[in-house]
């Protein structure tokens, strides 16, 4: 029998998923007493050899706020064909294709060893992807330069139509500097970085152009193929971080800031899909 070590180990080596806590806090005094912060580290698109992609729609839950998507831990009444999300409690109806559905009749995205699952969606994303990347420059040379090296491979992977930081400028280098001891929340980034815009009048209101794309900034984000040279200069121009690091000391990150700022870009991002979908 494994023991719960190994276990964590087959779980992150079959899902590639890594957590720095492997329990919840159960209360907020918990929480409060966590010296590391909870995280995960994702691998994506990593291949599960044991369950190729499907070919239908995740099951999502109907809250408009949550739209997790149904999986081995959420809770499951086979009786009245009902589900919840294990944090926002909402409880969903199953799809009528799921009418058969029981304790021995379970589908994949229920059964434990399928905690990830690959979904071939059809109809095609209604925005374009955004890929937020976020760059560590505490390194020595060598492994700064092989870090470049893996960007620059990553970026010729991405979507045509990818949304990246706007480097849209000929000739300026444009940054958004924030202090690292300081955590924002997601409506003060976005309020710094101007994604919020006064609502304008009904009659002055006009529809997306074809070439727009809806429910982002335009401002902010640019696709991929527009700004590919400016991406490489970067990427060329990108050096170690120049403080001083005291002898036998670890260099200060602001790790913990930055993910928070780049988690609450991407919520923003999400509001400003949201307002537009469903404008108050």
């Amino acid at each position: 029998m494994a023991t719960y070590l190994e276990f964590i180990q087959q779980n992150e080596e079959r899902d590639g998923v890594h957590f720095s806590w492997n329990v919840w806090p159960s209360s907020r005094l918990e929480a409060t007493r966590t010296v590391v912060p909870l995280a995960c580290l994702l691998t994506p698109l990593k291949e599960r050899p044991d369950l190729p992609p499907v070919q239908y729609e995740p099951v999502l839950c109907s809250r408009l706020t949550c739209k997790a998507v149904l999986n081995p831990l959420c809770q499951a009444d086979y009786r009245t064909k009902l589900w919840a999300r294990n944090f926002c409690f909402q409880r969903n109806q199953f799809p009528p294709a799921y009418a058969g559905i029981s304790e021995m009749n379970q589908p994949a995205k229920l059964m434990p060893q399928f905690s990830t699952i690959e979904y071939m969606i059809e109809r095609g994303a209604q925005s374009p992807l955004i890929f937020l990347y976020v760059v560590d420059t505490c390194l020595e040379e060598d492994d700064l330069q092989a870090l470049k090296e893996s960007l620059q491979m990553s970026l010729s992977l991405l979507p045509p139509d990818a949304l990246v930081h706007e480097l849209g400028y000929e000739g300026i280098s444009k940054s958004y500097v924030f202090h690292g001891t300081k955590g924002l929340t997601a409506k003060q980034i976005q309020d710094m970085l101007g994604l919020t815009k006064p609502a304008m009048p009904m009659q002055q209101a006009r529809p997306p152009q074809p070439q727009e794309h809806p429910f982002v900034s335009s401002r902010f984000l640019q696709s991929i193929h527009k700004i590919d040279m400016n991406l490489t200069d970067l990427l060329g121009e990108m050096q170690r971080g120049p403080w001083p690091v005291t002898q036998g000391k670890r260099p200060l990150r602001s790790t913990g800031v930055t993910l928070s700022i780049a988690v609450g870009l991407l919520e923003s991002m999400v509001a400003v899909r949201l307002n537009s979908v469903c404008p108050k």
